[in-house]
């Protein structure tokens, strides 16, 4: 996962769940919805290796991975029907990333975090959520 050292992300927990439910894709904005009040003051790296098309996705591409901006701009950069294939979210307060959301060949979606509360979201969210073995 590019832009978060190896170290960082072992000390995250992670879980897994399906990137479709009933025939429905579950965006990246949603995800971003379910962070709630917790996401609201990170700042987003993103690196998009594959989404499938979409007028915004452009625009997406647009924010490198140098770049970080605002849950509420990244929300509005994420229309809610763009299919993220490989991606990988990183949110981050200062210089600690707090959260990762990487979409996995379209078929999943792993959340890291050392907060427990970001898990415990996404685990009432997903209820299908599995643990990653670490």
């Amino acid at each position: 996962m590019d832009g978060v050292p190896v170290h960082d992300r072992a000390a995250m927990r992670a879980l897994t769940f399906a990137a479709w439910r009933d025939g429905r894709y579950v965006p990246l904005a949603e995800l971003l919805v379910c962070l709630g009040g917790l996401g609201l003051d990170l700042r987003w790296q993103v690196q998009i290796d594959e989404a499938g098309p979409h007028p915004r996705y452009a625009e997406l591409l647009e924010t490198t991975p140098q770049a970080r901006v605002g849950t509420l701009e990244l929300l509005a950069l994420a229309a809610p029907d763009l299919q993220v294939i490989d991606g990988t979210f990183t949110g981050w307060v200062g210089g600690e990333p707090v959260v990762i959301l990487e979409a996995f060949d379209s078929t999943s979606w792993d959340v890291y975090s050392a907060d427990e509360r970001v898990l415990v979201e996404f685990r009432r969210r997903y209820p299908d959520a599995r643990d990653m073995p670490r």
